[in-house]
């Protein structure tokens, strides 16, 4: 759809659509009984020597995609632009249903796919009523990383960003590690710990903890909010449920000083990190010999 024009006031929008395959009146016609028949539809008129449609309409009731159908389902034809959106931090399919759901959302956007493996969304959409800048927007509130258009000169910026990304991951479990192995070691010596040692691991393992599993948590919680459950939603429920079982022993509320578990905590979200470090790191590998192979 190229949409030259687009007012809006409430829910009431505004659009002209460049038509393909108009000869006469009758198509005219045609089109136009088409598309008053979606529910929403305020007013539409066709000028046959420029081939573009003005459509008023309810944007609670339709969209532009539902006009778009109407009118290919009558036999013409609209013209749109497609790009290509490079785009980083996707770990799995739930990652590509929350881009696409996001990207869907906006309106002017016609169609999505997004590609996991090669980390690119493939989008149809209206250039007068959305940007690359609003969609480069709606992937970064998504709490993804644009990287550019495919084609655009974007690899030192993709290669950044990905060198950017393992380097946090690299600190996060590493400092998790340093952390959480001493302390695991220090609980299974035969020796009797003084009675302030729960209150001290508090200490030290609050901090690191929150460091090392804040992108899991937020990962969940960008999940949540998209009404996703996934692998991250699991691991901040495991590793958020042993760390405050340890406040609540540690204080004796409701549990006793026998149920701390606060290395285990720091630890297992250190692993998910490594992991995810390793998963990061094979597909910037893969992603830079396909580019070779190209």
């Amino acid at each position: 759809i190229k949409i030259l024009k687009m007012n809006s006031k409430e829910n009431k929008k505004k659009a002209e659509l460049k038509i393909t395959g108009m000869t006469c009146a009758t198509c005219v016609r045609t089109i136009e009984k088409s598309v008053s028949n979606l529910d929403g539809i305020i007013d539409v008129k066709l000028n046959l020597g420029n081939e573009i449609g003005t459509v008023e309409y309810d944007s609670k009731k339709l969209n532009l995609v539902d006009i778009e159908k109407a009118i290919k389902d009558a036999g013409y034809g609209v013209i749109n632009e497609k790009a290509t959106l490079k785009i980083g931090g996707m770990t799995c399919a739930t990652c590509v249903k929350t881009i696409e759901n996001s990207l869907r959302n906006l309106d002017g956007i016609i169609s999505v796919n997004v590609n996991l493996g090669a980390e690119k969304a493939f989008v149809t959409y209206n250039p007068k009523v959305i940007t690359i800048s609003d969609m480069k927007k709606a992937i970064e509130d998504a709490g993804y990383q644009y990287l550019g258009l495919e084609g655009e000169d974007v690899e030192d910026l993709e290669k950044k960003a990905r060198e950017k990304d393992l380097k946090e991951k690299q600190n996060r479990f590493t400092i998790g590690f340093a952390v959480g192995i001493p302390l695991m070691i220090l609980m299974y010596l035969p020796i009797k710990l003084p009675y302030f040692m729960p209150y001290l691991m508090l200490i030290l393992t609050t901090p690191v903890f929150i460091y090392v599993s804040y992108p899991i948590f937020k990962a969940a919680y960008r999940a949540l909010k998209n009404r996703n459950l996934n692998m991250d939603v699991m691991y901040s429920m495991g590793i958020g449920v042993a760390f405050i079982s340890s406040i609540l022993g540690t204080f004796e509320i409701v549990l006793s000083k026998e149920y701390l578990f606060y290395e285990e905590a720091v630890l297992l979200a250190s692993f998910l990190t490594f992991g995810r470090y390793l998963e990061a790191k094979a597909k910037g590998k893969t992603s830079e010999a396909i580019k070779k192979l190209i």
